[in-house]
């Protein structure tokens, strides 16, 4: 599991703009980008990124989300493959947490014979 703190570090980071902007042409639309979404087929854009709240919406095919979540649409990966996608962007590394034991079950004892 990917350590929160990581995750929340590189949220924080990550600018949607950038990273969205290197998969589709965005243009500048006020304080928004807009650009022609990849998830449906259209001719005029309709996908809108709002860098101030790093999240980006279709209004075309009402998909919307973060950065993670684009990645994961447009490339077809998990959540653990697109952060590490971001992550490579930006030069981190993905901290993952560690392993812990697990907790032993309470009828592991028990005969059941």
């Amino acid at each position: 599991m990917i350590d929160p703190n990581f995750l929340e570090r590189l949220r924080q980071q990550v600018d949607i703009v950038t990273i969205i902007g290197e998969l589709i042409e965005l243009k500048k639309a006020g304080s928004n980008h807009r650009g022609c979404c990849p998830f449906h087929n259209e001719k005029t854009p309709s996908l809108n990124v709002n860098p101030r709240r790093q999240i980006y919406k279709c209004f075309g095919c009402g998909k919307a989300g973060d950065v993670f979540g684009f990645v994961m649409d447009l490339k077809r990966m998990s959540f653990s493959e697109a952060v590490q996608y971001v992550a490579g962007r930006y030069n981190e590394t993905v901290i993952y947490e560690p392993r812990t034991a697990r907790p032993r079950s309470r009828f592991a004892n028990l005969d059941l014979g």
